[in-house]
């Protein structure tokens, strides 16, 4: 038995509904009745009689929701001992990011949105691997990241077994980052040949499948290669070195050296930008609030030569 069972407990009690117990935790209603029977099953008893009029605690599920409800008022009393506030006093939630800057913009417009009330926002950046594993294991509720149409296929399928849904935002044709006074900088495309010369920046780890990098590219044919974790870092480099990364194209300004700019990648891959979460989860009201945001910063940072499309939410 877990404490978010006993937690499925005491809400369908609140609501006498398995579906409005559902609404109020933000979870699906097919995960609390899975959750009920598992409890049914370990205990050896029956807790709910189900009716077409709704649904009943038994005399078995009377008494255990008389310890769901002891055992949560003590875990809340534990926690309001310790945090000296009670968590419904605060907005919570964390998002995990790949390294967009319009993804912090988007952040930096909630914080004004939510300027009057108490929040803790966790913003976690990293690769692909650690926002899916951040998602998966409920760490963020949301998560934000890129398919190209060399792994498409595969996370579609690796989504179904994570249980996660990809939404797609936006599609835009792969750009190269480099700065204003870069040799190649005068271009209106570069090819892949072009840039042989120069130093390849990337977040891409050495330790990673392919399938999960953010710039989808054969690093045995680069001789020149320097990996980073920290977009801090890479827009430095950037803007300072004849160095160059593969991404969507996206300037955002005030959170990008200036003197950065994107190029249309010759025969670049297509990125398709978009949200991804649990199959079970439901986004509260000030996640669609910080979408809206996202998907505004998006279109403006856009590239116009590559920009296929954002798609509302």
């Amino acid at each position: 038995m877990t404490l978010q069972q006993f937690r499925y407990i005491v809400e369908i009690a609140k609501h006498n509904s398995i579906s409005k117990a559902a609404s109020a935790l933000y979870v699906t209603q097919p995960s609390i009745s899975k959750a009920v029977h598992e409890m049914e099953n370990e205990l050896g008893i029956t807790i709910l009689n189900r009716t077409n009029k709704g649904v009943f605690f038994t005399k078995d599920g009377m008494e255990l929701l008389f310890y769901a409800k002891m055992l949560l008022e003590q875990m809340d009393s534990v926690a309001y001992h310790f945090k000296k506030q009670k968590a419904t006093d605060v907005t919570k939630f964390a998002i995990s990011s790949q390294h967009y800057g319009f993804a912090i913009e988007a952040v930096a417009n909630l914080m004004d949105y939510f300027a009057e009330r108490k929040y803790e926002l966790t913003i976690r950046e990293g690769k692909t691997t650690d926002v899916i594993d951040d998602v998966h294991a409920s760490k963020s509720i949301l998560g934000i990241l890129s398919l190209t149409d060399l792994n498409k296929n595969f996370f579609e399928r690796y989504f179904i077994s994570k249980s996660l849904l990809f939404t797609p935002l936006a599609s835009m044709k792969q750009h190269v980052f480099l700065r204003k006074e870069h040799p190649l900088a005068h271009l209106k495309s570069i090819a892949l040949e072009q840039l042989e010369n120069y130093p390849y920046l990337t977040y891409q780890q050495d330790d990673v499948l392919l399938h999960f990098a953010e710039e989808v590219i054969d690093v045995d044919n680069i001789r020149q290669i320097v990996y980073l974790k920290d977009r801090g870092a890479m827009n430095n480099l950037l803007s300072n070195t004849d160095g160059y990364n593969l991404g969507t194209g996206c300037i955002v300004n005030n959170y990008m050296d200036p003197t950065i700019i994107s190029i249309p990648l010759e025969e670049g891959n297509l990125i398709q930008l978009g949200l991804v979460k649990r199959n079970d989860v439901f986004l509260p009201e000030d996640l669609t609030v910080y979408i809206d945001y996202l998907t505004t910063a998006l279109n403006q940072s856009a590239p116009k030569d590559g920009f296929l499309r954002a798609l509302q939410q």
